[in-house]
């Protein structure tokens, strides 16, 4: 049987099916935020492939394109440019023509280019035609999904990064990577690192201390090298439990982090396929979003071991359940606290007056926990 790297298309999988609706939820919501502030955006697909599987169902180019061009606000974004490189002449060709026949037109506002190459060599003559220029990178979501591990250095990305509202979601094949690591693919890994500190994954007896020990120096590479303020990794499983690869995201900003959150919560149904969030390391799966008794008490308690004794601003606690718990930020978290017995928040102030409804939180008011 071939792998899907030798073939032009393939058939879709269910955890493919499961990451392309992450990209689009995300979409939905990162396009206007970036295009409010922002003359231009960019959508960067490293990995592009062709476009469409074997059963018809469409890839993350069409997905993303057709997110923008339907999306509610459509006419109100600034220009959106997408590109797509993919480095197989054949799954090029094939996207130009999925792409030509799906938007034989686009609004004034967007544009696309397929690029027929690999993606490291190209995005980096890209970086350099800016620098040479002084000129800087616009906004750019890039989703880089290769089969492998190869040609996704990791100073590249670190460059990308570097601007200030650019992110990146990218599928880490580990277990690729642990097969490879007592073969002879020892410059694919320090340049997907950039360090060749995986080494050590070699010292390690048990194959889920090796995932576990590279994921996290992934991690800690999209910061260092990166320049990433929030790096979140969501292991996908299947319905094995068995990890196939973990989706990294990295972003400067935590409302990115919280956007990515969602996204992930609301495609995850804990069937085919489901995705764990690494901050809870005890977590099989994601939470059903719209199942708050089952997580809000387990969020609530880390909120409160968290800010025991102090009154904080509330956009204080939203930004600790965003970045350092692995659920989202929701009002029921606050008001199981209040309506415990007894209250573990004893007071909520709003601009130095009492709040006028109860078990409510608006915006720049103070909580108080009890000590």
């Amino acid at each position: 049987m071939l792998s899907n790297d030798s073939k032009t298309i393939w058939e879709i999988e269910p955890h493919t099916e499961a990451k392309h609706e992450i990209l689009r939820r995300y979409l939905e919501a990162w396009l206007p935020i970036l295009s409010k502030y922002s003359p231009r955006i960019i959508y960067l697909d490293g990995f592009a492939g062709p476009g469409v599987y074997s059963g018809g169902e469409y890839g993350s180019p069409v997905i993303a394109l057709e997110t923008a061009v339907k999306h509610v606000l459509q006419a109100n974004f600034k220009e959106i440019v997408f590109f797509f490189i993919e480095k197989d002449e054949s799954r090029a060709k094939m996207l130009e023509k999925v792409l030509a026949e799906r938007f034989p037109s686009l609004p004034e506002n967007m544009k696309y280019q397929v690029i027929g190459a690999a993606f490291a060599p190209t995005f980096e003559h890209v970086l350099n035609k800016l620098d040479e220029g002084g000129a800087k990178l616009a906004p750019t979501f890039a989703f880089l999904d290769p089969f492998g591990f190869s040609g996704l250095p990791m100073k590249l990305i670190g460059r990308m990064m570097k601007c200030e509202k650019c992110e990146v979601l990218v599928t880490f094949m580990v277990g690729f990577i642990n097969r490879f690591l007592i073969e002879d693919r020892e410059r694919a890994l320090n340049e997907l690192f950039a360090t060749d500190e995986w080494k050590r994954a070699n010292d390690l007896e048990k194959p889920d201390d090796r995932l576990k020990f590279l994921v996290n120096l992934y991690e800690k590479q999209l910061k260092c090298v990166g320049s990433a303020h929030y790096v979140r990794s969501f292991a996908m499983t299947n319905r094995q439990n068995r990890i196939i690869y973990y989706l990294v995201f990295g972003t400067k900003h935590h409302k990115g982090l919280e956007v990515m959150k969602e996204a992930m919560w609301r495609t995850d149904k804990t069937g085919s396929y489901g995705f764990s969030d690494l901050t809870d390391p005890n977590q099989i799966t994601l939470m059903d979003i719209s199942d708050q008794p089952h997580w809000v008490p387990k969020a609530a308690n880390m909120v409160y071991n968290k800010f025991k004794g102090l009154t904080v601003p509330v956009e204080q606690i939203r930004e600790f359940v965003i970045v350092g718990t692995p659920f989202l930020y929701r009002t029921p978290v606050l008001q199981y606290l209040e309506k415990s017995s007894p209250p573990k928040i004893i007071r909520v102030d709003v601009l130095e007056q009492a709040r006028r409804r109860a078990f409510t939180y608006p915006e720049q008011c103070l909580v108080t926990f009890c000590g």
